[in-house]
């Protein structure tokens, strides 16, 4: 890696929480400026899925070329390590046709994989795999807990998927995710210095508002009948488990959370989704304080002014 002390940023990576606005700010900054957008949003990256992950509409999609969105089915994978190949090879195509890479998106292993590298794993076993995953959340949890509780409460005890990797990596490793994640933080000991690492927040009073709000036009605006034709179409596809797309699963089997009171019908299902975008928030809060120690923190609309000038320090 370049020396961080030689390399002035030239790609701004612009996160934070759900529902800060991320999408609508980047629009807004690049204006008419020869700038691409790279998505780093986990579920983006999946066709089909446009209403419950807020995806940027076909306008905006039009008014400012988007990379890595529709690029895979739900019920086919897409990693990390995938990410970060892709990525980098749509910032080497950007540049090469002359214009400039903004990352935007707020998938926390996404950008830790882009910012300090792929940590070295062992790759999926088959028949370890298919074992696994006839085991229940609540059992894998359990071992998760006994051998890395860091991991274990980071994932919880509903990411079927996660659990599996997790207890995958040490059975096979012999050492916890934790561990591994360990030996890559000392292996890269500063961030990429191409990229200056900007997260967007606001105000709880203010977020919840916006959060709530989403929630609401989501369920209005067909996020039922998306997840029933994803449901037919892509039957235990993971992105399904995703906040909104989760809860909407739910209340179309007629699963209500236990020891939790629901409205009646819809407005009980966006006051669910609206919930557990909030305990999303946390975790996204949590990963940026522990893992972005070199990022510049922004409050909207606070900051403006502060951002305004980063922006012009990265694109001119």
């Amino acid at each position: 890696m370049v020396s961080e002390k030689s390399v002035a940023p030239s790609i701004a990576v612009l996160t934070g929480p759900t529902a800060s606005g991320k999408t609508s700010l980047a629009l807004e900054l690049i204006g008419k400026q020869g700038i691409e957008i790279v998505n780093a949003d986990s579920l983006l990256v999946y066709r089909h899925m446009d209403i419950g992950t807020a995806k940027p509409s076909r306008a905006e999609q039009t008014q400012i070329p988007h990379q890595l969105i529709d690029i895979r089915d739900p019920n086919e994978a897409f990693t990390a390590g995938d990410f970060k190949r892709e990525a980098e090879a749509a910032i080497a195509d950007i540049t090469r046709r002359g214009k400039r890479a903004l990352i935007v998106g707020g998938t926390g292993f996404y950008l830790k994989a882009l910012l300090y590298g792929l940590w070295e794993a062992p790759e999926s076993d088959p028949e370890l795999r298919k074992a696994l995953n006839e085991l229940t959340c609540a059992e894998l949890f359990q071992e998760l807990e006994k051998r890395d509780p860091a991991s274990a409460l980071r994932i919880g005890i509903n990411d079927h998927y996660r659990l599996v990797r997790a207890v995958e990596l040490i059975r096979m490793s012999g050492k916890t995710p934790s561990e591994l994640e360990a030996a890559q933080a000392i292996k890269a000991k500063s961030a990429d210095p191409r990229f200056a690492l900007w997260i967007m927040d606001r105000p709880n009073p203010e977020l919840f508002a916006r959060i709530d709000a989403r929630a609401r036009i989501m369920v209005q605006t067909g996020l039922i009948e998306e997840t029933r034709a994803l449901l037919s179409r892509f039957p235990g596809a993971r992105p399904l488990e995703a906040v909104g797309y989760r809860e909407t699963v739910a209340f179309l089997e007629g699963r209500a959370p236990a020891g939790r009171h629901m409205r009646a019908g819809t407005d009980g299902l966006v006051d669910e989704i609206a919930l557990a975008t909030r305990q999303l928030v946390k975790k996204q809060r949590t990963w940026f304080r522990g893992q972005a120690k070199n990022a510049i923190w922004f409050e909207l609309d606070r900051d403006r002014d502060s951002l305004l000038q980063a922006w012009q320090a990265v694109y001119g």
